[in-house]
């Protein structure tokens, strides 16, 4: 019995030593792993410190630059400077909306200088406004290095959060940056150019619009909260909410329409949808849209149309169109491309289509050309000469050559599947 005691003691000691172990191991990984993601945060803190001053010194270089090639330098620099210090700021614990400013700011150099380099390329010299605006981002660098000097780097605490607030503050008051990029202010500031100079419409009307538009009565919709900012709109719903549809104020366009309703088993092919999505098209007095690209997802054929204006391809002016693949309803359209883009324009080339060719290059076959208007990152348009060509490895290749300049202004690839053709 005394024997059965003392094993039975030995075992329950071995296990209080094994928890025991067990919770000093497990402790001393929770304390490795605190002080492994402490060092991590630190040095993304380091290394943002580094990028914002290196972004500073090169800005002020640029100031005084006055060749494309130091120029086009600087620019590159800069873009590689903005994308590592968004790289830094993307592992700092921050909280919700914390550095919004400072992000802007650090993304706008990156999309600026891309947009300095491709001027640059093209034998175009930075304007005085580009110039100020270069010095503008200098002094907003200068201020954002003597707040990150004062950032407290103890990220165990709320006083991190706390001492980026004078920092994002004294950004809250950034300029306005115009220019040819994506992130450029001017692009949330764009208001539809087919609506302006339009009237704004009743309700009740914009209500019977949507009803003729999806084949319902006006009865059948339900009107919901309305849609402010640069595209006002009136929202309205039908079966239940199944069926969405919003009416531009002014001129009542339809800008949107989902009917979210469940896909059953695919019938149709893609032939098939094309012919419903021209169908419908026609049917509400949509012309002159040539279909695009076409992708094929969750029981949806969605086509893309751009405007066609005598024999130009206008890709601004965007209009998609969802078929359902079971019975051919169409259960999705958007308009915001075409309703911001669409305006009467005069298309001229100054170049020739056999001139423009001799950019292409040596390895593709070009197989056929026309002109298009497509838009540039800062939504502005281009009117060029589009060349559809195969590269060596069989590539399907899209480049686009400027038909007033004749500089390549973009290439795309056209990539073909079971779901459909896309160019990237």
């Amino acid at each position: 019995m005394k024997k059965r005691r003392i094993a039975t003691l030995a075992i329950v000691l071995t296990i209080i030593l094994s928890l025991g172990g067990a919770t000093v191991y497990g402790y001393t990984q929770a304390e490795r792993y605190k002080r492994d993601l402490q060092y991590g945060y630190t040095r993304s803190l380091s290394d943002l410190r580094d990028c914002v001053d290196n972004i500073q010194i090169t800005l002020n270089k640029a100031v005084y630059a006055n060749t494309a090639t130091e120029q086009n330098g600087l620019a590159a620099k800069l873009m590689r400077e903005s994308s590592m210090a968004k790289a830094a700021i993307s592992v700092l614990p921050l909280t919700e909306n914390s550095v919004d400013n400072v992000s802007k700011f650090i993304t706008q150099v990156g999309d600026f200088s891309m947009s300095l380099s491709r001027k640059i390329s093209q034998g175009d010299a930075i304007s005085d406004t580009e110039y100020k605006s270069m010095q503008n981002l200098e002094s907003y660098a200068k201020k954002l290095q003597k707040d990150l000097q004062d950032v407290d780097p103890d990220f165990s605490s709320t006083d991190f959060n706390d001492s980026l607030k004078n920092t994002e503050q004294d950004f809250s008051n950034f300029p306005s940056m115009i220019y040819d990029g994506p992130f450029s202010d001017h692009i949330g500031q764009m208001k539809p150019k087919l609506t302006e100079g339009k009237k704004t419409i009743p309700q009740g009307n914009a209500q019977n619009l949507a009803a003729a538009f999806i084949g319902l009565k006006q009865s059948e919709l339900t009107h919901t909260q309305d849609t402010e900012g640069n595209m006002p709109t009136y929202n309205f719903t039908a079966k239940d909410g199944a069926i969405r549809i919003s009416v531009t104020k002014a001129g009542g366009y339809i800008s949107e329409m989902a009917n979210t309703r469940s896909v059953g088993g695919k019938k149709l092919d893609y032939k098939a949808a094309s012919e419903k999505a021209r169908a419908f098209l026609d049917g509400r007095g949509i012309q002159n849209m040539k279909e695009t690209y076409y992708v094929m997802n969750d029981g949806i054929c969605m086509i893309n149309y751009a405007y066609l204006q005598d024999g130009i391809l206008c890709y601004p002016d965007l209009i998609k169109v969802g078929v359902a693949l079971d019975n051919g309803e169409i259960v999705r359209f958007q308009s915001a491309g075409y309703l911001m883009n669409h305006k009467s324009r005069t298309l001229n080339a100054s170049l020739s289509s056999a001139d423009a060719q001799k950019k292409v290059s040596s390895s593709l076959t070009v197989k056929l050309s026309r002109l298009a208007l497509i838009p540039t990152p800062g939504l502005n348009e281009l009117l060029c000469w589009e060349f559809q060509c195969t590269g060596n490895n069989g590539d399907r290749v899209l480049v686009y050559i400027n038909a007033k300049t004749g500089y390549e202004e973009d290439i795309l690839i056209l990539e073909s599947s079971d779901n459909g053709v896309l160019a990237r």
